[in-house]
């Protein structure tokens, strides 16, 4: 009962309040039903369609590539991150509403004022539409007709409500038409003048000012004089009031207006249309290339392909990666974009190439940290066999014994297949999965051994992340292109720093073509440890560099996988890899790699051999090696031997005389003496041991037991016809004896326990030889001869 009472008292106050002031109640209930329905008119969701351009930018945040929206428009998103820039909005707000900062979306005396002249000359002859009017227009194209016009007041006072007087101009500026498929100012500025609104002039402000207001009658490319005329009365006004003085106006006036808009500015095509392809939903895509370092690298491939076209080299392509960093600052897919005649178009940063010769680093730094070579490490330089796989170098030549160093600056390809099967293939191509090759996509033992000479599929992206992880003390991680969006952190030691300094400081020993070779004279010397590959066929050519402050990777080839004799990865890409080094800013960094001191330490070799010096090694050297490394074996080349006096046989004692002798020998491998002696090289030959000594059985301790001397063997052939190999035997005394096979002075392969060796036989006679480690070995004649 006492709630009842109390509201009609409040009843009651309302009626006498309304009795004493009907007009102000009126106009409160006018304002609340408007409010409310000003509150349930739709706005759209999102307040513009989210169709831009997607912008591609550089280091700085330079316009690099921008795209066409799905409507066929250079319309930028817009960046609310930016103030408006003073010029352009003093000039918008001066030509289209002046009162915008004071009004609550619309202006109820321009709309008194357009709605009295139009009525009077009954057509519209003038417009009262405000900044945020334009914007609720912009928002959704309509007709042009009083409902609408109504609706777009109502949609104006909805905007004030709920966004700020910046965020309203910034809408309109973003969206707002400048003639022909230009959208928003920010394309309109780069589009017509070439810069960002930030810089235009007090002119060019006022162009931009005016061409909203009618795109399609005063476009730049229509009639210059209709937008001369409106942009010169703006720049009156704006000078009367008082934006600027006399001079300015004079110089402003003074001022042409675009006839015609430029293209957008344009670097590393094909990395922007791979960053447009591959990112989603974003339409600013900021990286890390630096807009010198990219021009430069473009017009020195350009240059020198244009130089290698008449050989039929057609094309290259090159990445340049910060090496402390990872950022990518120059990304050159092709030499020429628009030449479709040789397949521009294709991105050669990232198609998969064969490997050539590019990955031995890698295995000679590993093989350091497993104690299996240093630098000075002989390796043997051989004609080799793997089943049907037989390696051979680049020249075709064989030079017995190289050292691990020369064989990495000479990139010879027999001792690199050599260590790699001493390394191990599963390990090796372990290795090259975790630190980043992402093309491999066959197991380890379809590569097989050929995969450390060109066997393997591989990228300039990937190649580039490679050498840097080298250059960076052994540790891997990703190389990136996007600036302030790191891949994801992965940093893997895989190299100690100690065999990656000493691999760094070999390859920084290979010879650099051209005038390059006399780089060490020069007063502003630069060294680069560098590396090159050239695939089978001559398809591909690689020149890779990697300095402290800079790694560079360089193709050279046709993207149509046509191989060319002319083609090699240190003729063709080499060059260009060193222009652009040269081309390079000095960041301030080391010149060259630091010495890890912490993780080398000295060791005493064999200054013959490179292996860890024995008590047999006459002459010793101290030498750098890593820290961690396994133990590098003993020199098993120098042996202490017990001879009779005239060194004619081998004793022991169970059958040496008084007078036996003791010396050292420098002794081989019995195919490395072999290779060795056919080539007019003497090497110490160890002498048989006594053939009475009771410790040995009766009869030849090695002995070829089939094919027999001066036998005529016929060489088989399968139900289809090929020719089989013929399978030789032997047989030794002693058990676990490596026994090498010799055919017609060409080594074979070895054995050992069961001496059984398949040899491929021509047509005549052959010279077959084996012979053990100890020096003992058997030779027979015969004729092979084959069935048709």
């Amino acid at each position: 009962m006492k709630r009842l009472i109390k509201t009609a008292e409040v009843y009651e106050k309302i009626k006498r309040l309304v009795r004493r002031y009907p007009k102000s109640f009126y106009l409160f209930v006018f304002g609340l039903v408007l409010l409310v329905e000003i509150w349930l008119i739709p706005l759209p969701d999102p307040l513009f369609p989210e169709d831009y351009s997607v912008v591609v930018l550089d280091n700085q945040g330079g316009i690099m590539r921008a795209f066409l929206n799905e409507n066929e428009q250079w319309h930028f998103p817009p960046d609310e991150n930016l103030p408006v820039a003073e010029k352009l909005e003093k000039a918008v707000l001066t030509y289209e509403d002046q009162y915008f900062y004071y009004h609550p979306g619309i202006n109820p005396f321009s709309i008194s004022r357009a709605f009295l002249q139009n009525l009077s000359n009954k057509k519209i002859i003038s417009g009262a539409s405000t900044i945020t009017m334009q914007t609720a227009r912009l928002m959704k194209a309509k007709d042009r007709t009083y409902p609408n016009k109504i609706l777009e007041m109502l949609q104006a006072f909805k905007l004030e409500l709920l966004y700020s007087k910046e965020k309203i101009l910034h809408l309109y500026l973003a969206h707002a038409p400048y003639g022909g498929n230009i959208v928003g100012c920010r394309a309109a500025s780069l589009r017509y003048f070439r810069k960002q609104p930030e810089q235009l002039s007090w002119a060019e402000a006022a162009v931009l000012a005016v061409l909203p207001n009618a795109p399609g009658l005063i476009s730049p490319i229509g009639d210059s004089r209709a937008l001369k005329q409106k942009r010169d009365l703006l720049l009156y006004k704006l000078y009367r009031k008082g934006f600027f003085d006399q001079e300015t106006l004079q110089l402003a006036l003074l001022e042409k207006v675009p006839d015609t808009s430029f293209p957008l500015s344009w670097a590393a095509p094909h990395l922007c249309q791979e960053l447009k392809n591959n990112t989603i939903n974003e339409y600013i895509i900021q990286t890390t290339i630096d807009r010198k370092n990219q021009l430069a690298a473009e017009k020195i491939v350009h240059r020198h392909v244009m130089d290698l076209r008449h050989l039929g080299i057609r094309n290259a392509a090159t990445l340049i990666v910060h090496t402390q960093t990872g950022a990518v600052t120059a990304y050159v897919g092709s030499a020429e974009y628009f030449d479709p005649d040789h397949s521009g178009q294709v991105n050669g940063v990232k198609a998969p190439r064969s490997s050539g010769s590019i990955l031995k680093p890698f295995l000679y730094a590993l093989s350091m940290d497993q104690g299996i070579i240093l630098p000075q490490t002989m390796i043997s330089d051989i004609p080799t066999f793997y089943g049907t796989f037989s390696p051979s170098n680049s020249d075709q030549k064989c030079r017995g014994l190289v050292t691990a160093r020369q064989a990495l600056i000479q990139s010879l390809n027999i001792p690199a297949v050599r260590l790699l099967n001493t390394y191990r293939l599963h390990s090796f191509y372990g290795f090259l999965q975790q630190a980043g090759l992402q093309t491999l996509f066959r197991n380890a033992d379809e590569y097989g051994l050929p995969i450390i000479i060109g066997g393997a599929e591989t990228t300039l992206w990937d190649l580039a992340g490679l050498y840097r992880g080298l250059g960076r003390g052994g540790i891997f991680e990703s190389i990136h292109v996007l600036k302030n969006q790191h891949p994801e952190k992965r940093s893997k030691r895989l190299v100690s720093p100690g065999s990656a300094f000493l691999t760094l400081e070999i390859l920084n020993e290979v010879n650099r073509p051209g005038s390059e070779y006399y780089w060490q004279l020069y007063q502003d010397q630069k060294p680069l440890a560098w590396k090159t590959g050239t695939s089978y066929g001559q398809r591909d050519g690689w020149a890779i560099g990697v300095s402290p402050q800079w790694t560079i990777a360089v193709w050279v080839g046709n993207f149509n996988g046509e191989g060319n004799n002319n083609l090699s990865g240190a003729s063709c890409a080499g060059p260009i890899l060193f222009e652009i080094f040269s081309s390079l800013p000095n960041t301030g960094g080391d010149m060259w790699f630091k010495k890890p001191l912490e993780h080398l330490e000295m060791v005493s070799i064999c200054s013959v051999t490179g292996y860890r010096a024995g008590p047999n090694c006459p002459d010793q050297q101290m030498v750098l090696a890593p820290v961690n490394q396994l133990p590098l074996p003993v020199c098993p080349w120098h042996k202490k031997i017990i001879t009779d006096k005239d060194e004619k046989e081998q004793v022991c004692s169970l059958c040496w005389d008084a007078d036996h002798k003791e010396t050292i020998r420098l002794v081989y491998p019995p195919e490395i003496r072999q290779f060795l002696r056919l080539n007019g090289q003497p090497t110490d030959i160890l002498p048989p041991h006594r053939k009475s000594c009771p410790g040995l059985a009766q009869g030849d301790p090695l002995k070829i037991i089939y094919p027999q001397k001066n036998a005529t063997l016929w060489v088989p052939r399968d139900f289809g016809g090929v020719l089989q190999k013929v399978a030789c035997r032997a047989a030794h005394q002693q058990k676990n004896q490596i026994v090498y096979w010799y055919l017609d002075t060409h080594f074979q392969g070895s054995s050992r326990e069961k001496h059984v060796k398949g040899i491929t036989l021509n047509k005549g006679w052959h010279d077959l030889e084996v012979v053990d480690e100890s020096g003992n070995r058997d030779q027979i004649r015969f004729y092979a001869d084959r069935k048709n």
